[in-house]
């Protein structure tokens, strides 16, 4: 059988653009990708997935071929933007699976709608309201990145110069297996960076985090968790490998299942994308045989 047919298109929710990548028939399962990535970040992945599954990957609002609005970029809104394409493709429920900011939405999306995602995987992050109230020597060393990209317009003015600069930085830092980051595919990501509000738009995604964090406090103080499965996943270079990832998960969920993914950093589809997809088959078997 022959590789699935990967298309492009385009979506309007709420006046925002949203482009996507979609392959593949069945169930409908979505992929959102992180920072400082697009959708492209899922092309080793998508055509095995696509095998069983109409696969999604869109690119969130800000990021990537979609609209790059001044507002919208608290997870509540950005995971509404999800909700509405996956309503406009004609399907009322999916499974999702997010990676570093893409699970952030992914983890909105199913505390705000958990009649519609029915399954979640979450790639390489621990809860953004857990990270602040964690937050030590350590972690700060790891995440400084989210104190710095929060600021208003210093990070434009001091990352605008050198935007391959800054993004391959974090490509070399945050990966163990090197060789899965392709020289093209960073081209592709600095090119997407480079684009005119692209740099401003992924900010305002790094700060609209105390929105965030509100939103999680109200959540936490009235109980509401996620009541679907959850499979964490997360490298064993990565930062996440530096906290109790699935004890602190089990303390946001009802059934987590969970693994370090060893040889691999932050960039889990590209540096490890055969283990990823071991993972997430047997997640997604589990949904096929309920």
């Amino acid at each position: 059988m022959g590789q699935p047919t990967v298309t492009t298109g385009v979506t309007q929710v709420d006046g925002v653009r949203l482009h996507y990548l979609r392959a593949g028939s069945g169930p409908l399962l979505v992929l959102l990708h992180g920072w400082p990535q697009t959708s492209d970040c899922w092309q080793r992945v998508l055509a095995d997935l696509a095998a069983d599954h109409t696969v999604v990957a869109p690119d969130l609002r800000g990021y990537g071929l979609s609209d790059k609005p001044s507002t919208g970029y608290d997870k509540r809104r950005m995971a509404a933007d999800m909700a509405g394409l996956v309503e406009s493709l004609g399907f009322e429920t999916t499974a999702v699976v997010g990676h570093d900011r893409g699970a952030r939405v992914g983890h909105r999306w199913a505390l705000d709608r958990p009649e519609q995602v029915e399954r979640l995987a979450l790639l390489d992050i621990v809860p953004t309201r857990e990270m602040f109230r964690r937050l030590d020597a350590s972690l700060a060393s790891g995440y400084w990145h989210w104190l710095f990209q929060m600021q208003p317009d210093l990070p434009e003015r001091l990352v605008g110069h050198d935007i391959r600069g800054y993004l391959e930085y974090f490509f070399e830092r945050w990966t163990y297996n090197r060789h899965g980051l392709t020289p093209e595919a960073v081209d592709g990501y600095v090119r997407a960076f480079s684009r005119p509000g692209a740099m401003r738009a992924s900010f305002d995604d790094y700060r609209a985090m105390e929105q965030d964090v509100a939103l999680d406090d109200i959540d936490a103080a009235e109980g509401r968790r996620l009541t679907m499965p959850v499979l964490a996943l997360w490298g064993s270079a990565g930062l996440p490998s530096r906290l109790p990832t699935l004890e602190i998960w089990r303390a946001y969920a009802d059934d987590v299942t969970g693994a370090e993914i060893p040889e691999c950093g932050h960039f889990i589809p590209e540096e490890q994308p055969e283990a990823l997809l071991g993972h997430l088959r047997s997640f997604l078997a589990d949904e096929a045989s309920r």
